[in-house]
């Protein structure tokens, strides 16, 4: 940009900080709760309270398949961003 070009925009500065705050908050939440080892230790505490008898088949049943399911869409994002970096890299493409 050039200097007439800064100036213009100067005003825009802390809208466009904002944004860049907020994506990152949510690119930040988005890896949290897609994390696989999060979800795996749910899994994991969820059939040791079932085994204890703290969690009833129905609920354990209706969790799991939760579970299982952001598993499932967590190796989707990481694979789908693995072939992204992939295909950035310097030779593919």
């Amino acid at each position: 940009m050039g200097l007439f070009t800064t100036l213009l925009t100067l005003p825009l500065a802390p809208v466009r900080g904002a944004a860049w705050v907020a994506q990152q908050v949510a690119e930040e939440a988005e890896r949290e709760l897609y994390d696989e080892s999060r979800l795996r230790r749910e899994l994991l505490q969820l059939e040791l309270d079932h085994d204890a008898g703290l969690v009833g088949e129905d609920e354990y049943a209706q969790r799991a398949d939760a579970l299982l399911e952001k598993i499932a869409q967590a190796r989707e994002m990481t694979s789908g961003r693995d072939e992204i970096s992939t295909s950035m890299e310097p030779g593919h493409g």
